[in-house]
């Protein structure tokens, strides 16, 4: 598999994308290689391992051990026992953003040790309510969109699941005043019709055949379609 390839290995693949900035790739590379830590188990210290490398992409694992606790009964007595696992997520590090994958909790070790090694913050994407809302104009069909409401409000929260033109003209919501949670439809991608859902904090969920390939371009070209930017040059030409 190519370093800029998913293969999704069942009918779904979530991600979260991050602001990120790196002016040289392969020089970033050598730099988190030599001055960041290698994931160990013993001595249980948080790193980076199986990364590799290209001029435009670093893709990769950051690990660490989280301790957790299991209650249960011992001679009818409750108790509790500390257990250790092994957290992981998946990194793939561009020149202007990151996605991920994996546990949420070694992602914000992820994002701490690039920061600092970068000298960029780098941080999930927040999509603003203007690129929510119009993302439905951009998608092929609407399928289910979430909303809420001011506080103040009886409803709170709604679902809206369907055939969506305008979300507007339903009476659940405040049309001038709410917010946008998500977005779920359909797109026409470069690489042929998929199923999109995206949160506001930077989450995008696809729904793909089982063994579908996944492309770093699509990915790029999709993170523009719902910030609603020309898609990278490269990708542009490509699709």
């Amino acid at each position: 598999m190519a370093i800029d390839e998913i293969e999704v290995p069942g009918s779904s693949v979530s991600l979260k994308c991050w602001n990120a900035r790196i002016d040289d790739i392969p020089g970033f590379f050598k730099k988190l290689s030599g001055e960041t830590d290698v994931f160990s188990i013993d001595p249980e210290i948080p790193g980076f391992h199986d990364c590799d490398a290209n001029k435009g992409i670093i893709r990769g694992f950051y690990s660490c051990v989280t301790p957790f606790e299991v209650e249960h009964l011992v001679d009818g007595i409750t108790t509790k026992t500390l257990f250790k696992k092994i957290e992981s997520t998946e990194f793939l590090l561009l020149e202007n953003c990151m996605f991920t994958m994996g546990r949420s909790g070694p992602a914000k070790g992820l994002s701490n040790v690039l920061s600092a090694a970068s000298g960029y913050g780098v941080t999930q994407m927040e999509f603003e309510f203007r690129q929510m809302s119009q993302l439905q104009d951009r998608l092929s069909q609407t399928k289910a969109i979430v909303l809420t409401n001011p506080k103040d409000k009886e409803v709170r929260r709604a679902r809206l699941a369907g055939l969506i033109e305008s979300y507007t003209e339903y009476n659940v919501i405040d049309p001038r005043n709410h917010g946008i949670e998500n977005v779920a439809g359909l797109v026409d991608s470069p690489l042929g019709p998929v199923t999109i859902t995206v949160t506001r904090k930077g989450g995008l969920r696809l729904r793909v055949k089982k063994g579908f390939i996944l492309t770093i371009d699509c990915l790029l070209w999709l993170l523009a379609l719902i910030r609603d930017e020309e898609p990278p040059e490269a990708v542009a030409r490509r699709s």
